[in-house]
């Protein structure tokens, strides 16, 4: 666990524990608050308490078996960011696809792109086999996204078209690797 300044944002950046599944409603607050913003991520409906629930014991069980790492950021005691990285099975277990999401209000200040950095290292260290591309899949429209992740030395491989249903349109996924 780690506190740094974000801003004016006194954040504390840790690793998803345990302990964890005994608060899936701070997930859950987290999570449907990115839902209810519209934000450009793939979720699009309300989560419950036993969604987050779930999730949580998926979560901590590929962490044990190294095979994804995952950060939090709390701001308050309530979850602000998350960063994961998760292995790829089989013939793509050199991939290491991430995963970011950032609350509104916590969102250019620097914390995405340390999630990222401090995600990425976890990744060449804990993770087995270790990856050796991280990947992830943007909205052709996030901007500020793009930017970060270009930023990062990410590099865009491909775009799908109407990969994605956002605000009633169907729009391109971009998808960005970084070799590590």
């Amino acid at each position: 666990m780690e506190t740094r300044i974000f801003g004016d944002k006194k954040i504390i950046i840790r690793k998803l524990t345990p302990s964890d599944v005994n608060q899936p409603e701070k997930f859950q607050k987290f999570v449907n608050s990115l839902i209810a913003e519209d934000a450009m991520i793939l979720m699009n409906t309300k989560k419950t308490k036993k969604d987050e629930l779930e999730w949580l014991k998926r979560r901590l069980k590929e962490v044990k078996q190294r095979k994804a790492v995952y950060l939090i950021a709390e701001n308050n005691k309530e979850i602000v960011g998350t960063c994961n990285i998760l292995l790829e099975r089989e013939r793509s277990n050199h991939i290491g696809g991430l995963g970011i999401a950032v609350k509104q209000g916590f969102r250019g200040i620097g914390l995405g792109k340390y999630l990222m950095e401090n995600s990425i290292k976890m990744a060449k260290a804990d993770l087995r086999p270790t990856p050796k591309i991280i990947e992830l899949g943007v909205y052709e429209g996030n901007l500020p996204a793009i930017a970060l992740y270009k930023k990062m030395g990410f590099k865009p491989v491909a775009k799908i078209p109407n990969s994605v249903q956002y605000k009633g349109k169907l729009i391109v996924k971009i998808i960005m690797q970084l070799e590590i």
